[in-house]
């Protein structure tokens, strides 16, 4: 069979083309530094910390936090990257991790976290984490904005207290619970709440003793509360993650719909 020149030319290019290797988008750590500055949030009421945009339905935007922000009972304000302030008095516990949501309106358009696969970070990998430090009257004046990078040293397959499993070396410090710990790509593969060698948020032997701790990202994706946002779970990703231990519940969320948490 004679085959017309200038189809096959045609044909060879779209066989080409489709078999390029998809390029991928790389980022640099400044990019990432302004996705993670666009999404992360100032809390503050009872307490001081830090947040993560996660989802956006109208004007109603919902924050991913750890649930030890947000224990205490009261109002709490969200200020977002612009600096405005927005009260919210809707809080909702995540099952059986240190997590929860909180809610706030808006008719400003805020940027939204992409959520990534927590579950293929490596160690190695490098991450940034973002947040607003409590003020210490000797250095840090006001809860003002960091950003830094560091090295994945851990991915725990069985999760330590809380839902915590991810370990990182940035650098991190009180009042930064909350705040996202991000890929390379930008995406929130993880929330940051703990640093080594206590029960609480930080260790008690200065601000910094080594190692820190996050909650993996799937914990919310496959939580009912995150299966209700519709949020997106990524490809790789078990549909039944196996869950840590129950959280301690707290009074102040007795009344608070929390479906198959122990309240």
């Amino acid at each position: 069979m004679k085959l017309n020149h200038g189809l096959a030319t045609v044909i060879i290019g779209v066989a080409i083309a489709f078999s390029q290797p998809e390029i991928a988008v790389t980022l640099t750590a400044q990019d990432v530094g302004q996705i993670a500055k666009e999404i992360t949030v100032l809390i503050s009421g009872p307490k001081l910390g830090t947040g993560v945009i996660i989802h956006r339905q109208g004007n109603t935007y919902t924050v991913l936090t750890n649930f030890h922000v947000v224990d205490q009972r009261g109002t709490y304000k969200v200020q977002t990257v612009d600096d405005r302030k927005y009260q919210s008095n809707l809080i909702t516990p995540v099952q059986s991790v240190d997590l929860a949501v909180l809610k706030f309106t808006s008719s400003e358009k805020y940027t939204v976290a992409n959520i990534g696969n927590s579950d293929g970070v490596k160690e190695g990998a490098t991450v940034y984490v973002a947040g607003f430090p409590k003020p210490k009257p000797a250095s840090i004046s006001r809860s003002t904005y960091i950003f830094t990078d560091g090295k994945i040293t851990g991915n725990a397959a069985e999760l330590f207290k809380d839902g915590y499993g991810l370990v990182y070396s940035n650098i991190t410090l009180p009042g930064m619970s909350g705040g996202p710990v991000l890929n390379k790509k930008g995406q929130l593969i993880g929330v940051h709440g703990r640093g080594d060698g206590a029960d609480g948020e930080h260790s008690k032997i200065g601000d910094k003793s080594g190692l820190n701790l996050g909650i993996p990202i799937k914990y919310f994706t496959t939580s009912e509360v995150g299966k209700n946002l519709g949020i997106i779970t990524p490809t790789g990703l078990p549909p039944n993650a196996v869950r840590p231990l129950p959280f301690p519940g707290d009074e102040y969320f007795k009344d608070i719909p929390c479906p198959g948490r122990r309240c």
